[in-house]
């Protein structure tokens, strides 16, 4: 069942997962959290806009917060200090969340705007065209947590603090009843988990590692209350941009050593797959 990016591993480090796959000691993400596809808006560079062009068509009130792609998250919590810094700079931070036609009484602006969209002819690509009406986007729902669909390094599970919308360049995700969000993020960010994040998804041109909802939800994660203790390491780290390596030396210790008793063996093991499996797809993308 595992996809062919498995078969570059060596016996003994396919007996390693596989191990894992087949005990009960760690689960699947999807235990923990439900990962769902971001907002399909039908054209983002006409939903999505800076904060320039919401002055400029005065639509505050139809502008909600945004953070399309992965280049605005700096780290391991997307905070609303993130967000409003990506705005100053003029990204794309806003998401356009029109109503009915018939709703939008006086708004000018919203009504020269959605005019312009036509003019483009934004209305006659599929998805908006099999709407009701086309400027009206669909299943618009903030989630506790991002994961950015398409990577470079590693993928990166984000804290939405800043509660912002999100669209199909990040997945939504959603934790579960009893399941905390930061033991959740912090518990994502070890060897093992990450060695899954390669062998679950899909390497792309340019080394690029693609990663859909059900993909996600199916990386092992070592979830444990106390690991959100490591968040604000894992945070700061991440944000400075700091070798991953020298964080995962960090959360491997706890997570998985002192956590569930691996021996340093077990994490070097875990912690070469990963680096194998990553090093290929980047090297191939070269």
């Amino acid at each position: 069942a595992n996809k062919w990016t498995f078969y570059f591993l060596d016996q003994d480090e396919i007996d390693f997962l596989e191990k894992f796959q087949e005990e009960d000691a760690i689960h699947e993400f999807g235990k923990y959290a439900k990962v769902e596809v971001g907002i399909t808006t039908g054209s983002n560079p006409f939903f999505t806009v800076p904060l320039s062009t919401v002055e400029q068509y005065d639509l505050e009130k139809y502008a909600k917060p945004l953070v399309g792609r992965s280049v605005q998250v700096p780290s391991a919590i997307f905070t609303n200090e993130d967000w409003t810094r990506n705005r100053e700079n003029e990204a794309r931070t806003h998401l356009l969340t029109f109503p009915l036609m018939k709703d939008l009484n006086g708004s000018l602006g919203a009504r020269e705007y959605i005019k312009y969209g036509e003019d483009l002819k934004i209305h006659e690509g599929y998805k908006c065209s099999i709407r009701d009406e086309w400027q009206v986007v669909p299943s618009l729902r903030i989630s506790d947590a991002l994961f950015i669909r398409r990577n470079n390094l590693f993928p990166k599970l984000i804290i939405n603090e800043a509660k912002a919308y999100t669209t199909d360049t990040m997945h939504r995700v959603t934790v579960k009843s009893n399941v905390e969000i930061k033991a959740l993020t912090a518990s994502y960010y070890n060897s093992l988990s990450l060695a899954f994040s390669e062998i679950c998804g899909r390497s792309h041109g340019g080394g690029v590692l693609e990663l859909m909802p059900n993909e996600v939800e199916r990386i092992l994660l070592p979830y444990n209350g106390n690991n959100a203790d490591l968040l604000p390491k894992i945070d700061k780290m991440v944000r400075e941009k700091k070798d991953i390596s020298g964080l995962l030396k960090i959360t491997n210790k706890k997570i998985l050593k002192d956590n569930l008793g691996f021996s340093q063996a077990d994490i070097n093991m875990a912690d070469g797959i990963w680096k194998k499996l990553s090093n290929r797809r980047l090297n191939r993308g070269k």
